[in-house]
């Protein structure tokens, strides 16, 4: 037999075909992990020898070339539509329908066609002869209208079933499955009228035709990412979840959502998709930023009320294609309720344990104070009943002089008791004010300060200013670090009051990298600090200036103190207040 080939271009189409299944199946090879990648590689393959030996009949000049071509692509006939009713299978079911039994079963109508086609020049089963009249024409035998039926009939209803049951199971396969029936009714309705000389053409549109079934077997293969195992845990995650997930599209309306989602907002994702997120949570204004005009956001939000609110912090952010463009937003609903409770919980014991810090500092105040002055008022009363007994005895006596005397000094006592008993009263009434004005959730600091300080000023007619630098706000302190705070400017102010005889108090807060600066400056008489420190014990500072108490205090926080004095300059009390939680 003489090979003789002449440039046709009507091998064009097959080439055309060959070199995209060969491309597809490179594709697929890449990406052979996937589930029904391996079936779809063998078909491509068996496709592109097909089309291979179209090009090469289409080429050839001699009728014995152009019959043995013909012969080459009919030994991959029934191989090619086994390989693809495998591939559906797999895809189908991973794993499940393929077995090794049903392979071989499939498998078996494949040797059977070769074994008709090699022995054809016997027994004249698959070709009864070939003609050449205008067109080459061969006359089909017996076994090429079994296999015909059995590929076109047989395997087709099989493929069917398997779509049907694939589409009715599965909501996300549906459009796949359109995809793959398009591409195989459309392939092989071409065949079969242009093999039935229905479409008479000397172009190899068959060929064509299977290219476009094979383009979307490999859409519907790749292109949902359905069966990569990649995307199929990103969808699981996302759909186990315990936080909801809400995806918006440009105009803010919700587009998607996984269960957590639905049981967050209490309705189903059919009644909620196509909404704004708006409508659904009004409390969403609260987020920081504008997440619905593409920022990025956070913030807290509370559904339900009573018992039965929930608390979520909402996380916003755009979500970009590959251009940059902004396609949509992406919503995070975390539950902190269980935190928020907990976190109650803390403050509500920091809270008792502060109130029990401050009745046993008040006791010790009170003990180094008020209950020293009472004891002294006691003291001098005895001394003046005293006195006031010796002017009885001397009146009796007829000694006037030494009555007089006696009258003297129990008068000079008597002045000093009740300038002790002023200045107790004015520490209690101090007590008072300090007690009933503190910082806390429903009176937040600065406000509660500038009211303290108001009525400071109001009793004692000392001038007090109160300055804050930027970045000073009512968030800056935490409620522990407040009160500590609130209690040394108390105890500054008094000290102020009751022994620095100042006219003006300036109080200020001032931030500086990792730390807020918080001053209490007066112009009072000052005091030698070596001297004092000299003096003072643990059980009785001197001068009872509370600079212990102020030192224990700043302590508590994490806050360095510092006192700045010299006699005639005034006094500087200085707090350092970490704020990235680093005494």
């Amino acid at each position: 037999m003489t090979w003789n080939y002449a440039y046709n271009p009507h091998i064009w189409p097959s080439v055309f075909t060959a070199g995209l299944l060969i491309l597809l199946a490179a594709y697929a090879w890449r990406r052979r992990r996937i589930p029904a990648a391996l079936p779809f590689i063998i078909a491509c393959l068996l496709a592109a020898l097909w089309a291979a030996g179209s090009g090469m009949e289409y080429a050839s000049v001699g009728l014995n070339t152009r019959i043995f071509w013909f012969k080459f692509q009919s030994i991959w006939f029934i191989p090619l539509v086994t390989a693809i009713t495998c591939f559906i299978l797999e895809y189908a079911w991973p794993g499940r329908w393929l077995t090794r039994r049903n392979l071989f079963l499939l498998s078996l109508p494949c040797f059977l066609s070769w074994g008709s086609v090699l022995t054809n020049g016997i027994n004249h089963l698959t070709w009864r002869s070939f003609v050449f009249q205008g067109t080459f024409r061969p006359q089909f035998g017996l076994a090429s209208w079994l296999f015909s039926i059995y590929a076109m009939g047989v395997l087709v209803a099989l493929n069917v079933i398997v779509f049907g049951w694939l589409f009715l199971r599965s909501s996300l396969q549906r459009w796949p499955v359109i995809l793959m029936l398009v591409g195989q009714f459309g392939g092989r309705t071409v065949f079969l009228l242009v093999k039935g000389n229905v479409i008479r053409t000397a172009l190899p549109i068959d060929l064509l035709a299977m290219a476009f079934e094979f383009l979307m077997y490999a859409i519907a293969l790749f292109g949902f990412q359905i069966l990569d195992p990649i995307p199929l845990a990103r969808l699981a995650a996302i759909e186990q979840l315990h936080s909801g997930i809400l995806v918006l599209d440009p105009q803010g309306r919700i587009v998607s959502l996984n269960p957590a989602a639905e049981h967050i907002l209490g309705e189903t994702a059919r009644k909620i998709k196509g909404r704004p997120l708006k409508d659904l949570l009004p409390a969403f204004a609260s987020v920081s930023g504008d997440p619905l005009a593409g920022e990025a956001g956070q913030g807290e939000i509370r559904l339900g009320k009573g018992l039965e609110a929930r608390y979520y912090q909402i996380e916003g952010s755009s979500l970009n294609d590959w251009r940059g463009m902004r396609i949509g937003r992406l919503f995070t609903l975390w539950d902190i309720t269980e935190q928020k409770l907990a976190q109650t919980q803390i403050m509500e014991q920091q809270r008792a344990l502060a109130a029990l810090k401050e009745r046993e500092q008040l006791a010790r105040e009170l003990h180094d104070s008020t209950s020293q002055v009472l004891a002294y008022a006691s003291f001098q009363l005895e001394a003046i009943q005293n006195h006031l007994q010796n002017v009885e005895e001397a009146i009796s006596a007829g000694n006037s002089a030494k009555a007089n005397q006696r009258l003297v000094k129990a008068g000079d006592q008597l002045s000093r008791v009740s300038n002790i008993v002023e200045e107790a009263q004015a520490d209690v009434r101090e007590y008072i004010l300090n007690l009933r004005l503190a910082p806390s959730d429903q009176r937040p600091f600065f406000a509660t300060l500038r009211h303290y300080l108001n009525g400071f000023r109001q009793n004692y007619g000392l001038q007090v200013d109160l300055s804050l630098g930027p970045g000073i706000g009512e968030d800056t302190f935490d409620p522990g670090t407040q009160m500590q705070l609130f209690r040394i400017i108390q105890e500054a102010l008094s000290n102020a009051r009751k022994h620095a005889g100042a006219s003006f108090v300036q109080v200020s807060f001032a931030a500086h990298d990792s730390r807020i600066q918080v001053q209490i400056r007066d112009d009072g008489c000052g005091f030698d600090l070596e001297q004092v420190q000299r003096e003072q014990t643990p059980d009785q500072p001197a001068g009872h200036f509370g600079l212990a108490s102020m030192g224990e205090r700043a302590e508590q926080i994490g806050a360095g103190l510092q006192i700045h004095s010299a006699p005639g300059e005034g006094t500087c009390v200085e707090v350092e207040v970490p704020v990235n939680g680093e005494p």
